[in-house]
């Protein structure tokens, strides 16, 4: 039975992957029942674009609340601003939603800094018993790790190994200063997640050059073991962006082709095409739901937590 989904932030704006959510639930056979924007200008610009691209027939909203008290959905995809998610998690699950969000889950609005570790943990976890109540599923775009066993076929021995020793991921955010670790640090968290399990963050070191240029160090301590990690940021306005990531020494670059937008895997003289990784996200939660599984709280709440610990040591 398809599901009735609404849409918080589809416009294409500062390159958000709002429009392309939109889509990858309508050819996957569900109704964008309506979505959520900041003006009428905007939504009616919006909508345009979601049917000139995609063919999706939706209604505009300025307040979440109307949306959902005319058209119940049973899903919310919220791609808007990182400050803006809470405020929406609450309403979406206080009114029994799914959740579908980009990443990072959560992040206190106009704040580059909380205040203070445990009230931020205090707030996630809130939420996260409010989605445990409600018996309702929360899913963070991180398509990264979709990309893993495609790195397995151009390095197979550096997944094979009993131990991953070091992982590095540079990525190209649009924002700079500290907003590129809200923007792009959730990717590489996501990646150590999906490589070795839950962990911790230790002996955590930063070296800023610019407002364009970051660089984190810092060891993942986990059940194998410890990985050292680096994560570099260059800010960028180049469409597509820059992005590589290493396991073990052994690398790849992403390389995404338009107007098509194929999306390969580079790595020397290994050239190999992938599935979109937001294509399959999306059929992932959409499994999700249908097998009724419970959210990873963990991997939601470790999430926040390192994030958390990156932007205090940086």
């Amino acid at each position: 039975m398809p599901y009735k989904v609404a849409v918080i932030g589809a416009a294409r704006r500062h390159q958000g992957t709002g429009p392309f959510v939109a889509a990858r639930f309508a050819e996957a056979g569900h109704d964008i029942c309506g979505i959520v924007g900041t003006s009428q200008d905007s939504l009616r610009q919006t909508l345009a674009q979601l049917f000139k691209q995609s063919g999706i027939i939706s209604k505009g909203y300025l307040k979440f609340e109307v949306l959902i008290e005319r058209h119940q959905p049973d899903i919310v995809a919220i791609c808007s601003p990182a400050g803006t998610h809470a405020g929406y998690l609450q309403t979406a699950l206080a009114n029994n939603l799914h959740v579908f969000c980009e990443k990072p889950l959560y992040w206190p609005e106009h704040e580059l800094q909380p205040a203070n570790s445990a009230g931020y943990e205090k707030g996630l976890c809130d939420l996260l018993a409010l989605a445990r109540q409600k018996q309702r599923y929360i899913h963070v775009n991180q398509q990264w790790p979709y990309t893993l066993k495609f790195f397995n076929r151009i390095h197979p021995d550096a997944l094979n190994s009993n131990q991953i020793d070091q992982f590095g991921m540079y990525l190209s955010p649009q924002s700079a200063d500290k907003k590129m670790l809200i923007d792009a640090a959730p990717h590489g968290l996501s990646m150590l997640y999906q490589l070795v399990g839950a962990g911790t963050l230790e002996n955590i070191r930063a070296r800023q050059t610019s407002q364009q240029h970051m660089q984190i160090d810092f060891d993942y301590r986990h059940k194998q073991g410890r990985t050292q990690v680096r994560l570099g940021f260059a800010a960028s306005q180049a469409v597509p962006k820059p992005a590589r990531y290493a396991i073990n020494g052994c690398y790849v670059d992403r390389h995404v082709g338009l107007p098509a937008y194929q999306i390969r895997l580079q790595s020397g003289r290994h050239d190999v095409p992938i599935d979109d990784p937001l294509d399959l996200s999306v059929k992932d939660f959409l499994a999700c739901l249908q097998a009724r599984l419970a959210c990873d709280e963990t991997m939601l709440l470790l999430g926040a937590r390192h994030l958390y610990q990156l932007i205090e040591n940086s």
